[in-house]
């Protein structure tokens, strides 16, 4: 038996399909974690793979984020599955039980922890040397406690507490019990790149949940005996709890072991990372059953890399999958309304039946409409307008009412150019302050000319008027210099100009760093504070350890600065 963890922040990144993701890891349980999808989110192609079933948890107040899934092959198909570790979510049978002790926690607190879905389990049978035994695998993404948020730092040791009060209880029952996932707390200094850079680093209340819920091998004792002599005396005398690091089980003194590498700061090309996701076996079961424990860095496509465990004892697949399985949802199941169902014609009766059945939430009232009946909304708002069409005007009168109303669509350049005078600005007498208004250019004249229709319009007294004020502007064009107007449209554009190159004037040039010599990357700073939003350079190359000539140096920039 084979079983493999692996945070894949998000599911749906997978280019080659989820199936060649999981045929890759070769393993009879594949717990993964941060799938990043909720209930509405899932599809058939995630969740029906051929050769497995799956079970899933979502996160039910923020839609991508969390969640996690177990994929078991056919050959390894679990008797019972649940989601959550507080039994609160359970509403079939064939579930896990064995909740452990709540009275620490308050009904809200618990409806919280399994709120943000981050557990799955599944149990399942095994034949260890001839003799049928239980094994529940608990699938676990712990959260990360924010430094800057204290409510998420309770939060997380919370669910630490959960996990071991359902763990315990399970083990407790009689089953063996396999803990794995992404913890999100590296154990010891020697899963850490860089542990003097932390204050405290055993202090931290993650690490000494850790120490109490994890039995500390000889091996182990002997390698950090002084920094933990008073811990474990103060624990137990007999150094630890019921689990074990299967990992550091088999390479206890493995240095630069790390599961996860910020993608931010290439930091995994100098593998400056933390070992955060483990797989815990009950001692029984470690000792008497595994053969092998490893991490997987070869393997890319996530911030963190698999890790996998071998047991010697071989499963025995139920006949039929538990309820919790994802293929008896409704809308995997052949019981919900697939998209196909609205490209053929259906009943009006079976329309309105399946609008009054729609899921809360799926659709707003407008697109829901649209869905059911998009091709007779669009005939029933022609049939109004064209009923109120026909109202104003006979049919055969229609289209000149329609001509006689509507107006010619002005030219965009006509925005951009000065007003003219219309002849029939010369129906009032002229006066000195229409003598002082700019002039007006013959060509103006000559299209409104063109315009007029026939004399008879104008009065003789009028005309007379016109080509006089015709022929004295006329005059004062050929004298007058250049007209203004060209002057204004390239001052227009020698401004504009400039205010596009003062916004697209693009970055400024990176200096060199002054250890490598090389070009510096831009970052911008997006933390909450005084400097949020400013630009900065840093060496460009990934991020490590202070030793490391290959690493990043320490070379800090402002961009103001460096203009």
């Amino acid at each position: 038996m084979k079983v493999v963890t692996w945070n894949i922040n998000g599911i749906r990144a997978f280019r080659g399909g989820i199936k060649k993701a999981l045929d890759s890891l070769d393993a009879d349980v594949i717990c993964i974690q941060e799938t990043k999808v909720t209930r509405d989110l899932l599809d058939e192609r995630i969740a029906i793979v051929d050769g497995y079933n799956s079970y899933f948890s979502y996160s039910r107040g923020r839609s991508g984020y969390s969640g996690v899934a177990t994929y078991c092959k056919e050959s390894a198909t679990p008797f019972a599955a649940e989601e959550g570790l507080t039994g609160l979510l359970v509403n079939h049978k064939d579930a896990v039980g064995c909740y452990g002790d709540h009275t620490e926690f308050s009904s809200e607190e618990l409806q919280l922890l399994d709120n943000e879905g981050r557990a799955v389990i599944t149990q399942h049978k095994i034949k260890c040397q001839d003799k049928e035994k239980i094994l529940t695998v608990i699938n676990v993404y712990c959260p990360r406690a924010d430094p800057e948020k204290p409510e998420r730092k309770r939060f997380k040791l919370q669910f630490y507490n959960l996990l071991q009060s359902r763990a315990e209880a399970v083990l407790k029952d009689g089953s063996h019990v396999i803990v794995l996932g992404d913890i999100n707390t590296s154990h010891r200094p020697i899963d850490h790149c860089d542990p003097s850079e932390i204050d405290d680093f055993g202090e931290n209340p993650g690490r000494k949940w850790l120490n109490g819920f994890l039995h500390r091998g000889k091996q182990e004792e002997e390698s950090d005996e002084e920094e933990h002599d008073k811990e474990s005396e103060e624990t137990d005398p007999l150094h630890g709890g019921k689990f074990v690091d299967t990992f550091r089980f088999f390479h206890p003194t493995r240095i630069n072991a790390f599961t996860c590498w910020s993608t931010l700061t290439g930091a995994r090309q100098t593998n400056y990372g933390t070992r955060i996701d483990y797989i815990f076996a009950d001692c029984q079961l470690a000792k008497e059953q595994f053969v092998g424990a490893d991490i997987m860095p070869e393997v890319e496509g996530s911030d963190h890399c698999p890790v996998w465990g071998q047991l010697s004892c071989s499963l025995i697949s139920s006949p039929k999958p538990p309820p919790f399985c994802t293929r008896y949802l409704p809308e995997f199941a052949g019981k919900q309304q697939k998209l196909s169902r609205f490209l053929v014609k259906v009943d009006q009766k079976s329309a309105q039946s399946e609008q009054k059945n729609a899921l809360p939430g799926s659709q707003e009232e407008e697109e829901r409409r649209e869905n059911l009946n998009p091709s007779g909304a669009a005939n029933i708002s022609g049939k109004k307008r064209s009923l109120t069409s026909d109202s104003v005007a006979p049919k055969g009168k229609k289209t000149k009412t329609v001509n006689a109303s509507s107006k010619p669509q002005g030219n965009l350049l006509a925005f951009f150019k000065s007003k003219t005078t219309n002849i029939n600005q010369c129906e009032n007498p002229l006066n000195l302050d229409e003598a002082a208004k700019p002039p007006i250019t013959e060509e103006v004249f000559s299209v409104t000319d063109t315009k007029s229709e026939g004399p008879e319009l104008i009065s003789d007294n009028l005309s007379q008027q016109c080509s006089t004020a015709k022929t004295d502007q006329h005059l004062n064009t050929k004298h007058s210099p250049p007209q203004p107007t060209v002057r204004q449209s390239d001052a227009k554009k020698g401004t504009s100009s400039v205010f596009w190159k003062s916004v697209l004037h693009g970055p400024p040039a990176p200096p060199c760093c002054k250890v490598h010599g090389e070009p510096c990357v831009l970052r911008t700073v997006k933390k909450e504070g005084p400097n949020m939003g400013k630009q900065f350079f840093v060496c460009a190359r990934p991020q490590g350890h202070a030793s490391n000539p290959e690493a990043r140096c320490n070379f800090f920039a402002w961009v103001d600065k460096v203009k």
